[in-house]
């Protein structure tokens, strides 16, 4: 029964599979060519294009009209900076676990916080979060290189579902296309090289001369399994003249974490605010072009009457000039350029765009409301606004936890290869530390991920201050420890220390229970 449809799933084939991935995405890709088109000018409007120009296009590039109102551009950067501004954190906690689970929970805590910070997800993401709010879903792609995990920002052009399979939440097969140096596939691919310098990529420069280029297009697809011993799960990596990669793929979802501004009932792929405000920022196009067009042309006019004697050189832009004049004098007109209406109307749409997606113009100028001075009434009014972005800022808490989930799947693998894997973390109390991961490793259902939004805790040293105060305040410092802390305020190291007899007690309770060491 599966024979017959050899031919027709790429995964299955008994071909070359290179071949047939090349042609499986070439027929995806013409059949979706209205959503890539869609992707295009999304990223022409945040870029300032009008639509219907292409960014790849050097020609347009260099002498084309840019926007002067963008207002597009406006609400992506406003949004990103409102919520991918909050870095968060992955704490792991253990329900019922003992002293030894307890620390190990702790120790993964900054083994996945050094992760983090090596692999640089913060910055990464916010660049993710940005193409989310742009073209509707922003794609990180996680994978082991040299070792070393390893993050990518993927462009959703990239990357091809089926449209059938897009309708769902979780699609069963996706490529990623994208142009690498062949150089760098001889390099990760020695066995290959002959085939990989085949490889023949043309393309023509401004003058229409024929150019070969070192960059060459290479496949990545993934099918997942369909069950725990179905076997059909594929892993390939090919370009046009050879297969480079083609191994079974056991896990059960994609290398890729996704971030969505909204999440869009009928289709895997998300919706952004470019897609929100497209049809409003056309109509602000047309009317800025207008009036443009009509500031140009009304120019100052002066009527003269063909019987007066009037010397034209005396009408200049001299100051107090004098005119010297026989019979009528000339009469200076300044016609009115735009009409009211036109600038009514302008308002009206750049106030609708931001009404629409919910983010206000202060927001955006980074200006506050006039009146709000107090701190009280500038929180009440920051909560206020967050709410409307309530949904969008845990879908982004969430991707990080997805990202978790992907860096532990990662090392497992690794470690389970024969690699010995450490991570690197930093506190301002213990400074740098060399984390093993057979230190800190457990099993899933031995701890629960947690996301922890660091943005929201003190960081600088004024806050930590502050925070000092409070809690002397509230009596969970004493004098001594709060002067303590003011001349270097390490909360990390001071709470250890209040809960150090715990932890103690803790650890004893646990050798005499697990090891039988009577203490």
């Amino acid at each position: 029964m599966y024979g017959v449809y050899d031919d027709i799933f790429w995964w299955q084939t008994k071909t070359e599979p290179h071949e047939a991935v090349d042609k499986y995405i070439r027929v995806l890709r013409e059949d979706q060519s209205s959503f890539y088109n869609d992707l295009d000018t999304f990223v022409g409007l945040y870029g300032g294009r009008p639509v219907g120009e292409r960014e790849d296009n050097p020609l347009l590039r260099s002498n084309r009209p840019r926007l002067t109102f963008n207002i597009v551009r406006s609400l992506c950067q406003a949004a990103t900076a409102k919520i991918a501004k909050h870095r968060p954190a992955i704490s792991f906690l253990t329900s019922g676990g003992n002293w030894s689970q307890k620390r190990k929970a702790q120790g993964l805590d900054k083994f996945m916080q050094g992760q983090i910070y090596s692999t640089k997800a913060y910055s990464v993401s916010q660049k993710v979060f940005l193409d989310a709010c742009i073209v509707g879903t922003g794609v990180l792609k996680v994978f082991m290189e040299h070792g070393k995990v390893k993050l990518e920002r993927v462009r959703l052009s990239e990357l091809t579902v089926d449209s059938m399979e897009a309708e769902t939440d979780q699609p069963r097969q996706i490529f990623q296309t994208k142009n690498i140096s062949r150089h760098v596939l001889v390099a990760q691919f020695p066995e290959l090289k002959e085939k990989i310098l085949e490889a023949v990529e043309e393309s023509e420069d401004t003058e229409g001369e024929t150019r070969y280029s070192d960059m060459i297009q290479c496949h990545e697809a993934w099918h997942l399994p369909s069950g725990p011993d179905a076997g059909d799960g594929r892993h390939v990596v090919s370009i046009s003249t050879a297969t480079l990669l083609d191994e079974d793929y056991v896990a059960d979802s994609f290398p890729f974490v996704f971030t969505r501004w909204t999440d869009s009932p009928t289709s895997f792929w998300g919706n952004g605010l470019a897609w929100e405000v497209k049809g409003i920022q056309v109509e602000v196009n047309k009317l800025l072009a207008q009036i443009q067009q009509q500031m140009h042309l009304a120019t100052p006019k002066v009527f003269i009457e063909e019987t007066s004697k009037i010397v034209n050189a005396h009408i200049n832009n001299r100051v107090w000039g004098a005119i010297k004049y026989r019979g009528t004098p000339p009469q200076f007109f300044v016609p009115r350029a735009v009409s009211g209406e036109m600038f009514q109307h302008l308002d009206r749409l750049v106030n609708q765009a931001y009404e629409m997606t919910g983010i206000s113009q202060l927001s955006a100028q980074s200006k506050k409301p006039t009146g709000l001075d107090s701190g009280r009434a500038l929180r009440e009014f920051s909560d206020i606004e967050s709410e409307r972005f309530m949904v969008v800022g845990q879908a982004y808490e969430e991707a990080f936890v997805e990202l978790a989930r992907q860096i532990i799947a990662l090392v497992r693998e690794a470690v389970d290869s024969g690699d010995r894997y450490k991570s690197i973390s930093f506190s301002p109390g213990s400074g740098v530390e060399h984390i093993k991961w057979s230190e800190v490793n457990m099993e899933e259902d031995q701890y629960v991920m947690r996301v922890q939004p660091v943005g929201s805790l003190p960081q600088t040293p004024a806050a930590k201050l502050a925070s000092v105060t409070e809690m002397h305040m509230n009596g969970m410092f004493t004098t001594e420890e709060a002067h303590q802390l003011l001349d270097f305020p390490d909360l990390d190291r001071s709470n250890k220390l209040k809960n150090s007899h715990m932890d103690l007690i803790d650890k004893i309770i646990d050798e005499m229970i697990e090891n039988d060491k009577y203490i």
